[in-house]
């Protein structure tokens, strides 16, 4: 299995650019953040879903789009759209820089923009990448869990996993 194309993404300026804007508005952050660690736990569980319930995603897919999934935050924490469209936009770039066809650029972006949502309307690739995000949050070692938004008695409601 070759990764050069997700590799492509980890070595492409714009992503970098992106990432450590993200880094930069969250330094201060009590909560869980979006950073390089939270994409790839989100890579890494879709990888283990992929596998265990045999949906024949390409390595490479889930990747980029757990990679990419959250970079709209940067734009987030400075006006008020919401991330996950803002991450859309500012991904086609980087798929296409990268080496990703219209068509996997087209599946990757669905993927990025249904993982805000409640996962009913979301399948295959969206729905691995939606139900990663929500399975990659760390609730049992937070400092500040009792102070967080994202309550265990609180995170189903309404999701679907």
């Amino acid at each position: 299995m070759t990764m050069d194309r997700v590799n492509a993404i980890l070595a492409n300026e714009e992503y970098k650019d992106w990432m450590e804007q993200i880094r930069t508005s969250e330094k201060e952050r009590r909560f869980c953040c979006h950073g390089i660690d939270h994409c790839l736990d989100v890579a890494r569980i879709g990888m283990l879903m992929n596998l265990e319930e045999k949906l024949g995603l390409e390595p490479e897919l889930i990747y980029a789009a757990a990679l990419l999934h959250d970079i709209g935050r940067a734009v987030s924490y400075q006006t008020s759209e919401e991330h996950h469209l803002a991450s859309v936009r500012n991904s086609r770039s980087i798929l296409l820089a990268t080496g990703f066809s219209g068509k996997e650029t087209e599946l990757i972006l669905e993927a990025i923009s249904k993982h805000n949502t409640t996962g009913k309307e979301a399948e295959g690739l969206s729905y691995v990448i939606y139900r990663a995000d929500k399975l990659s949050r760390r609730c049992f070692d937070c400092e500040v869990y009792d102070e967080c938004y994202w309550k265990e008695d609180e995170k189903n409601k309404g999701v679907v996993y």
